[in-house]
């Protein structure tokens, strides 16, 4: 019987030593979840890529193996213009897009971009943590997304053939343009529009085919813009955004302490961004400018004061087709303005 009973001990104790081995390699053979950021930007790229490069590495180390997420640039898994539809439908788990560009999905998404709301680069920085809520709610309730952190890309300015200075020199010109905001502007300022995909920019002002582009100060020197257009002129009429967003479902799935991880560096991310912008980035491509011989004019404020009244109406109109959500925005506008007042350093 004693003999019995020691047999059944070691025998459960065997199968519990078992279960035990088996559940701890169970443990240590559980995969991390992934999650996969697109960027539009290409590998290597300063400072986009490598600010997703850096938040990826900082989120990684705080997750510590129970999540990691993959930066992958320059179109993989994704092009640019499905980044809202892979996102939403779990194609991929997060992107760092321009919001704006997805204005036809939702004329919401377009509002910080319409000309002349903010008067300079600092003061569109200033507004990204405030505006953040509003754009996270929109992601939320029709893009199964939400939304970690929006950033300031710089400010969209003219790249001409010809000096512009004043309202009349717009008149006329042919302008390349990315997007309808940007043609809106032209158009209002007295030029002629021409709706040109970036990546066909450069060789339509090589062959004289346009006068001039509407481009981000930044990408233009990216994409060499000034070795055939010799003149930029910086008056911040129109700003350029970026923001982090992540499936929603993936996101309600997190543990409350991977999702305070991922706000934060998201935060993190933007909040770098907007400094090197302003500082940094800016300071770079001016000093690219003068290598290759760009004649750089800022337009004064009272000139541009003059521009500014001129798309008054159109502003306005835009804000009150948004209703409540505009005023919002406005609101956020306004008070950061009073902040950041026109300065040279504040139009690129």
């Amino acid at each position: 019987m004693k003999k019995t009973s020691v047999f059944i001990a070691v025998l459960v104790m065997t199968f519990f030593l078992i279960s035990v081995i088996g559940l701890g390699t169970a443990i240590a053979q559980k995969k991390p979840v992934l999650l996969r950021l697109v960027v539009p930007s290409p590998a290597g790229d300063w400072p986009l890529t490598f600010m997703n490069m850096e938040m990826a590495k900082r989120f990684n180390e705080r997750a510590k193996g129970e999540y990691v997420m993959e930066v992958h640039a320059g179109g993989a898994l994704a092009k640019l213009p499905e980044y809202f539809d892979a996102v939403r439908i779990g194609a991929v788990e997060m992107a760092c897009a321009p919001w704006g560009m997805f204005t036809n999905l939702d004329p919401r998404l377009g509002v910080i971009e319409i000309p002349f709301l903010f008067n300079t680069s600092p003061a569109a920085s200033a507004a990204c943590k405030p505006l953040l809520p509003l754009y996270d709610q929109i992601l939320q309730e029709k893009f199964n997304a939400k939304g970690l952190g929006l950033y300031n890309s710089g400010g969209v300015n003219l790249f001409s053939s010809k000096p512009v200075k004043t309202l009349e020199d717009w008149k006329g010109l042919l302008v390349g343009c990315l997007s309808p905001i940007a043609s809106a502007l032209a158009k209002e300022l007295g030029a002629s529009p021409v709706t040109i995909m970036w990546t066909d920019m450069y060789e339509s002002l090589q062959k004289k085919v346009i006068a001039g582009v509407i481009q981000g100060t930044h990408g233009g020197v990216v994409t060499n813009i000034p070795d055939v257009c010799k003149n930029v002129i910086l008056f911040y009429g129109l700003g350029g955004w970026n923001g982090f967003s992540i499936n929603l479902d993936i996101w309600k799935k997190m543990p409350p302490n991977i999702q305070k991880i991922l706000q934060e560096e998201g935060v993190a991310s933007a909040e770098w961004m907007n400094k090197t912008v302003d500082g940094e980035l800016g300071d770079k491509d001016m000093k690219a400018f003068k290598d290759k011989g760009t004649t750089v004019y800022f337009v004064p404020k009272a000139e541009r004061d003059k521009w500014e009244k001129v798309l008054a109406p159109f502003k306005e109109k835009q804000i009150a087709s948004l209703g409540e959500f505009g005023q919002k925005v406005k609101k956020i506008a306004d008070e950061v303005n009073k902040i950041h007042p026109y300065s040279q350093r504040g139009m690129f």
